[in-house]
């Protein structure tokens, strides 16, 4: 095994980690609390979401995930990064344009990890200030600048997914013990009419999967990556079978697949790889064929797009039934403890009026004694003035005044004495 792959793999991950614009715009997002929409898919989805999510390790983010795919998937969101891919073909990946442009419509900022795109672009130039996109290959970034992307919106970083961390899969980097495992698509997006019948199309084992974590992406991935190391080389038109193999230090024979996204990225990152190589080859299908496969994914896809809208006005439906109910039990428990705090009052002013009542008893009670001892005095003082008139009256008397001289005769010292003997002799 050429042990070059591991300088190679190292190298390009270091170039993910110092791309300047990259990195800018991911902190620029988190510190405006932004969310993570990862993207639907295959294993080489999970791939590529694997990587994205190391990022995220590495930069001490850990984002809420947005799930969904309806056209309100986005609502109540103002900052979101999307996780990059293939989903931007026109007439053959058109999964996520309906509910960006809405949230774009909506005034969102949106920043598009990187990811291939063809026939697109145009939708985004309205919305050019709110939009910052990678691509994953300069073909793409061409092609947005045909569509009328400005320079300063687009950028060039190398696919996500060769940010995996070695870690997940370093005690699989083994010798080979088979020749050659062949694994090519049975898809629209596939090359070939008839894939080998020693093929095995492994991504499609895990399909139309939201990625969201990384124990998520990594159990799969390695039940694959343990399968991939058994063998020496791998033969495939599987980008990121071709991607994970060149991690483990495979020999790779890439074919191209029904769009450019596999002959682009080789040319612009996995051609570093010294195991990894292209053969040119043509399509099996005639362009009658293709059309008609493109229109055949087209209507699937807007099939399936009218399917999950009405699970979605199904699914709100549901939740406003649901926000109604909630509502009507806090209603039922409001109104009880209206209730029972009405009672509670009403007993409280109970309490209060008694309380009243007993203090205007008393009161009255102490007015009326106050009264009875106000009529109490005035007899009095009428009492208080008879005696004093009749005391009076006694001293303005005859009989008084002849005992007021009596007395004042018996103070006298010399008469006083004789008169007190006197009366001693007159009482015994």
């Amino acid at each position: 095994m050429n042990e070059n792959y591991k300088n190679v793999r190292q190298a390009v991950r270091e170039e993910i980690w110092h791309n300047a614009k990259l990195i800018e715009c991911l902190k620029h997002f988190i510190e405006n609390d932004a969310a993570f929409y990862p993207g639907y898919g295959n294993l080489g989805d999970g791939l590529i979401a694997l990587g994205t999510l190391d990022l995220f390790e590495d930069l001490g983010w850990s984002p809420k995930c947005i799930e969904g795919r309806s056209k309100e998937t986005f609502s109540g969101y103002n900052y979101i990064v999307m996780g990059g891919g293939g989903g931007w073909v026109k007439g053959l990946w058109e999964t996520y344009l309906e509910q960006t442009i809405t949230f774009l419509q909506n005034g969102g900022q949106l920043l598009i990890l990187p990811t291939s795109f063809f026939g697109f672009g145009s939708e985004f130039v309205p919305y050019a200030d709110q939009v910052t996109i990678f691509c994953r290959e300069q073909q793409s970034y061409e092609e947005l600048l045909r569509q009328g992307m400005p320079e300063d919106r687009i950028f060039v970083c190398s696919d996500m997914a060769f940010y995996t961390n070695e870690k997940h899969f370093s005690d699989l980097e083994i010798e080979g013990e088979y020749p050659v495992l062949q694994i090519f698509r049975l898809d629209e997006e596939g090359g070939r009419k008839t894939p080998p019948r020693t093929s095995v199309d492994l991504p499609l084992l895990f399909n139309d999967v939201q990625w969201t974590s990384i124990e998520q992406c990594v159990k799969p991935l390695r039940a694959v990556a343990g399968l991939i190391s058994q063998f020496e080389c791998i033969e495939t038109d599987r980008l990121h079978m071709a991607v994970l193999a060149a991690l483990l230090g495979r020999t790779v024979r890439l074919e191209p697949s029904s769009y450019f996204k596999i002959k682009a990225i080789f040319d612009y990152t996995l051609h570093r790889f010294p195991a990894v190589s292209f053969e040119e080859r043509g399509s099996d299908y005639t362009l009658t064929e293709q059309g008609s496969r493109a229109e055949a994914r087209l209507l699937r896809d807007t099939v399936k797009r009218l399917n999950l809208d009405r699970q979605a006005e199904w699914e709100q439906r549901a939740s406003v039934l649901r926000q109604n109910d909630a509502l009507l039990l806090r209603l039922e428990k409001l109104q009880k403890k209206l209730s029972e705090t009405s009672a509670e009052k009403d007993l409280e002013i109970k309490k209060w009026e008694d309380l009243v009542d007993r203090e205007r008893k008393r009161r009255r009670d102490l007015t009326d004694h106050v009264t009875h001892l106000e009529r109490d005095e005035a007899c009095k003082r009428r009492e208080f003035d008879e005696v004093r008139q009749e005391l009076e009256r006694i001293k303005s008397s005859r009989l008084h005044r002849l005992n007021e001289r009596y007395y004042s005769i018996f103070r006298l010292p010399v008469f006083g004495f004789v008169l007190r003997i006197v009366r001693k002799i007159i009482v015994k």
